[in-house]
């Protein structure tokens, strides 16, 4: 309690926190996690928005459409998490330096 505590006092803390345990735990669930115990609500959100990219748990929205894709193409479901995953880190990468400069720019 008290890390999240102290995490949720910087800005760059509660972005980079907030996309870290999306990986794992999805965007949704972290943004409630994290929301009591900030005031950077414009980082939180940035950062669990951003963080719905990378893993597949990141959204469940993800992993809903992973589900629909196994229903119709069973047997290409690992070629299809592969490709899935590449190009979804690609992604996060390309925002997480983007949106470190609209971070930069708002404070």
């Amino acid at each position: 309690m008290q890390l999240l505590k102290q995490t949720g006092n910087n800005t760059y803390h509660v972005y980079f926190i907030s996309i870290f345990l999306s990986q794992f735990l999805s965007n949704v669930p972290t943004t409630f996690l994290l929301a009591p115990f900030t005031n950077h609500y414009y980082a939180l959100f940035l950062g669990s928005n951003i963080g719905g990219l990378g893993t597949i748990i990141a959204s469940l929205a993800n992993v809903l459409a992973f589900k629909q894709y196994l229903l119709h193409f069973s047997k290409k479901g690992g070629s299809y998490l592969i490709k899935f995953t590449i190009v979804s880190f690609a992604l996060l990468f390309i925002l997480i330096l983007a949106s470190v400069l609209l971070i930069f720019w708002k404070t």
